[in-house]
């Protein structure tokens, strides 16, 4: 006979996810971001090949022998402005870093998407005001079983994934942010308040 086992309540989950307090709100990356020497030889490496692509671009030019005319010179100006989008591409990204990090700043009102280098330099990648945030919900991936946290925009575009935990670091992120996001019940009252109380003004005036 089969035996069904219920699962204890008291499994601990491994963090997927670390909250890291702040004076103006909170801070969320992964729980197993670390020091690795492969990332600071990753960002030397971009930028070498950056500052190697810049250099060709411009020394093809003072070669010896070069043709200046027809189709030689054609070749050069593509070859020139491929080798420098290259090596400015390259010389943009390496100081990014890719450590992924959120902050939710309540004193600027806003949500910042940010990436860390090995330094722990910090360079944002996106903004998003608080106000333009209408919801806050959570989804489970059917693949690994992790939860992610969703906010959902004002303007109708596509959610944002905020971050991605285990169940109860998702749900605990979303009873915070629901204190940060105005609902849409309260935007609604707000505007309705506002706008009665206009024609009474109006005829204060009159």
């Amino acid at each position: 006979m089969n035996r069904i086992s219920r699962i204890s309540d008291d499994v601990v989950e491994t963090p997927l996810l670390a909250q890291i307090e702040m004076p103006w709100g909170f801070r969320l990356r992964p729980a197993d971001m670390q020091e690795k020497p492969l990332d600071l030889l990753v960002e030397w490496s971009l930028t070498f090949l950056g500052l190697a692509f810049l250099l060709a671009a411009f020394a093809q030019w003072l070669l010896p022998g070069s043709i200046y005319m027809g189709d030689a010179l054609t070749m050069k100006l593509v070859l020139t402005c491929v080798l420098g989008v290259l090596g400015g591409l390259c010389l943009s990204v390496s100081p990014r870093g890719f450590r992924p990090e959120v902050q939710v700043d309540r004193l600027r009102h806003e949500v910042r998407f940010v990436s860390r280098n090995p330094r722990g330099r910090g360079q944002v990648l996106a903004t998003v005001d608080l106000d333009q945030i209408i919801g806050v919900g959570i989804t489970r991936s059917i693949s690994s079983g992790d939860c992610h946290c969703l906010i959902y925009l004002i303007d109708g575009t596509k959610p944002l994934r905020l971050a991605t935990g285990t169940e109860p670091e998702i749900r605990e992120i979303r009873a915070r942010m629901d204190t940060y996001v105005t609902p849409p019940a309260e935007r609604l009252a707000a505007k309705m308040a506002a706008a009665a109380r206009r024609p009474s003004m109006t005829a204060k005036t009159a």
